[in-house]
């Protein structure tokens, strides 16, 4: 990449001579005769680096420097001067310059200088970055996990809900469209949040304004199962309930835990009769992979369905070499799950460990 950069000073030769030696580093220069010019192409241009003479007439040096600051940040500022002292060397480097060089200026050395500013703007920025892609990824993380949660509820219950109404057989076509329209936002909301996890991703540069959400539609498929016990483990309140009712709503038997100390306990009494646990990979006393690590050790072929609303394909890609047999993303609705389930159960779970 050329850097751009803006050379200011009060005399001829001296732009002149910095012109040709710092052309030779395959600059783009642009030239100013005072600060008063510079301000004005500053207010059009950004500028990569500004090379300034402290002291000029009208606008000098470290004002020329305080404005730069305050328009562009990341911009570097060198500094010459033929008027060295060690108050304007302190009130540079107070203001934010980059670099201080005496006149007359070694070109080979002020070749060096620039090249070190320069260098120093770039790792400045990708270190900036990199801050902001970690400050991004823990806010999507984080609100994916309470959204989720929440969101996850209501699409379940909007699916019991239409199975009352079916097994009472209620024909109402205004509580069907608002049904509908819950549905149909909450899968939305939850299509926004996909979306902005993957922004973390070099193949996904932006989501444009307004796009179209992606459509998930399951197919139907035989969901009839015969008596088998489910252990599920969810610390969330609501959506634990939610998936009770939902799963003994299409026969299973289901046990139901808050956290690591109760899915144990639990799974300690039962264990003979549990074919699969449902394992909610974030708990609030303990890691889910520790959970799962007591379970294969109490029952080395026991099924077990991981689910999250966190980024945590770590995590799932270590459980799924340790044997587990799949992963649902927080929010699911009704369809979903069951689809999961039934999967999970034609599946043989492997002992191997990573």
């Amino acid at each position: 990449m050329s850097h751009k950069l803006l050379v200011v000073d009060d005399d001829y030769a001296t732009r002149l001579m910095v012109k040709k030696s710092l052309q030779q580093d395959g600059y783009q220069m642009t030239l100013c005769s005072d600060g008063t010019e510079a301000l004005e192409v500053l207010e059009r241009q950004k500028f990569d680096l500004v090379l300034t003479d402290l002291v000029m007439e009208s606008v000098g040096g470290l004002e020329l420097l305080a404005k730069v600051r305050e328009y562009d940040s990341e911009t570097a500022v060198v500094l010459l001067t033929g008027h060295a002292s060690i108050e304007t060397a302190i009130d540079a480097v107070r203001l934010g310059a980059s670099d201080y060089l005496l006149k007359p200026v070694n070109m080979e050395e002020l070749r060096v200088r620039v090249k070190r500013a320069l260098e120093r703007v770039e790792l400045e920025r990708r270190l900036k970055e990199a801050e902001r892609n970690l400050t991004y990824s823990a806010t999507i993380a984080t609100a994916n996990h309470e959204i989720n949660q929440p969101l996850t509820v209501i699409i379940s219950a909007v699916d019991m809900l239409r199975m009352e109404l079916e097994k009472h057989k209620i024909r109402n076509t205004r509580l069907e469209n608002y049904l509908t329209l819950m549905s149909k936002s909450a899968n939305r909301i939850a299509d926004i949040l996909r979306k902005l996890r993957e922004i973390n991703s070099p193949k996904i540069q932006e989501i444009p304004l307004g796009m179209k959400m992606i459509d998930f539609q399951v197919e139907a498929t035989d969901l009839a199962v015969e008596d088998r016990y489910i252990l599920v483990v969810e610390d969330e309140e609501n959506l634990r309930q939610i998936l009770n009712r939902v799963l003994e709503s299409a026969g299973y038997k289901v046990f139901l835990a808050a956290n690591y100390k109760e899915a144990l306990e639990i799974f300690e009494h039962h264990k003979d009769v549990i074919e699969l646990v449902l394992l909610d990979i974030y708990l609030p006393d303990k890691s889910g992979l520790e959970l799962f690590s007591q379970f294969r050790q109490l029952q080395p072929d026991i099924k077990v369905l991981l689910t999250s609303g966190f980024e945590v394909e770590e995590s799932v890609d270590r459980l799924m070499r340790q044997g587990a047999l799949g992963f649902i993303r927080k929010p699911f609705n009704r369809q979903q799950i069951l689809e999961a389930l039934g999967k999970a159960f034609k599946l043989q779970p492997s002992t191997r460990e990573a």
